[in-house]
């Protein structure tokens, strides 16, 4: 794996080589073809991208021109969408001689853009990240927090923020007590060289707080899978308590408070959720967005209709995802916008807002029942204790399980849709 690492040079050898001992004219023919051959040198470089810096920047300081910079920016924007640089990510640039052929960057950890030169023209391509997959199982008990307990399991912060979004509405992860066991079942992800990966899918939750169990499983019901509990009820069909991963809640659902601006009092009618800024904002439910805009005190803010009367509203934006705009449909968990403090605020937080046919609801204690049955129950029921037993088998000190190429797996057992049949 080092000389992925290294810098590669590959050197075309002209055929004058042999010719260049016939004729001392052969041999100045030689120095000027050998001249030609370094030119057509091929190097690539491996670049690992620092905090702050741009593909523009990165490119600027290879020598390229600002236009033919602008044309690979764009060309990379056109294939992947707008993206920024991430650190740690990396960037592989191909040149022949001065001249750069090929782009490649790891836009996230599933997604990797390519541009190449095809004469004239640019031609951008985005492919799946090769990755290793294997699962994982970790188990714990609270003593203190559910978070704090579940860090020290050794269970990813994107896991832990899982379990709170397919089990918020069944358990209150505010009142775990000491003694409150947990355990749970995910993919780990790696490159194919080693480098670690956000976690794939989580494959099954269980938290066992006093005489009562919760539990979520990942089920392959024949479309995008969804998460059920233990009775083979729809659990990802309902919204998402927690629309933004938070610090702390701010300020509660209250019919009368001090508003900390306007030195007031008046209603307020949502959840505050304090953020750093640009944490990203995910659409609570499935739903069609109703307006995307500057809404006065609100600042930046997005409304969503749901099913059965529901809507949601999310306020004091930074700023909204590309294509968030009025009648376009939104996925539950897609990322809508980013915390900011626009409008009335005091610090970059998230205003959360969730109605009923037009009258406000409290967001955290709300009942929002959009579940259905599992079409096959006896087959969840063999999925179930299929998954259960691989917890069981993966908490003990076993030997790690040899991480497979996704590459060679099925598409119903990669990555973006795992399959639960035995």
């Amino acid at each position: 794996m080092e000389h992925a690492r290294r810098i590669v040079w590959l050197t075309a050898v002209a055929a004058t080589t042999c010719l260049a001992a016939v004729s001392p004219v052969l041999g100045a023919s030689k120095r000027g073809s050998s001249r030609a051959a370094a030119k057509q040198t091929v190097r690539v470089e491996r670049h690992v991208v620092a905090a702050g810096e741009t593909l523009t920047g990165i490119l600027a300081q290879r020598g390229l021109q600002a236009s033919e910079i602008l044309r690979w920016h764009e060309a990379m924007q056109a294939a992947a969408g707008e993206f920024v640089l991430s650190p740690g990510h990396v960037l592989l640039l191909e040149f022949q001689g001065q001249t750069i052929m090929r782009t490649s960057y790891e836009v996230d950890d599933c997604v990797r853009v390519k541009v190449e030169r095809r004469g004239p023209r640019l031609l951008g391509k985005t492919e799946p990240l090769q990755a290793r997959v294997r699962m994982v199982a970790r188990e714990g008990v609270v003593t203190k927090s559910f978070s704090g307990a579940a860090r020290q399991a050794g269970i990813p912060d994107a896991i832990v923020s899982k379990m709170a979004d397919i089990l918020g509405w069944e358990f209150d992860f505010r009142r775990v007590r000491p003694g409150d066991r947990f355990r749970v079942l995910y993919e780990e992800r790696t490159t194919v060289d080693g480098r670690p990966l956000s976690p794939g899918k989580l494959l099954a939750a269980e938290i066992r707080s006093g005489k009562r169990a919760y539990q979520a499983f990942f089920y392959d019901d024949g479309g995008e899978g969804v998460y059920v509990d233990g009775n083979g009820r729809t659990l990802s069909h309902g919204f998402l308590r927690f629309p933004v991963e938070f610090t702390r809640i701010s300020s509660h659902f209250a019919r009368q408070r001090f508003h900390p601006v306007l030195q007031v009092g008046r209603p307020h009618h949502g959840v505050d959720f304090a953020a750093p800024q640009g944490t990203p904002v995910r659409a609570a439910g499935d739903g069609v967005v109703v307006s995307a805009g500057w809404e006065g005190d609100y600042g930046n803010q997005v409304e969503i209709r749901h099913e059965n009367g529901w809507s949601t509203m999310y306020a004091h934006l930074k700023g909204f995802a590309p294509g968030i705009k009025p009648g376009r449909p939104v996925r539950q968990g897609e990322v809508i916008g980013w915390v900011g403090q626009t409008g009335l605020a005091t610090g970059p937080h998230l205003h959360f807002a969730l109605f009923r046919y037009g009258q406000y609801q409290d967001p955290l204690t709300a009942k929002v029942e959009l579940r259905r049955e599992v079409k096959d129950p006896v087959r969840f029921a063999e999925a179930k204790r299929t998954l259960l037993r691989q917890i069981s088998a993966l908490v003990r000190p076993t030997p790690p399980v040899a991480a497979t190429m996704v590459a060679t797996l099925p598409s119903t057992l990669r990555p973006a849709m795992v399959s639960l049949q035995p």
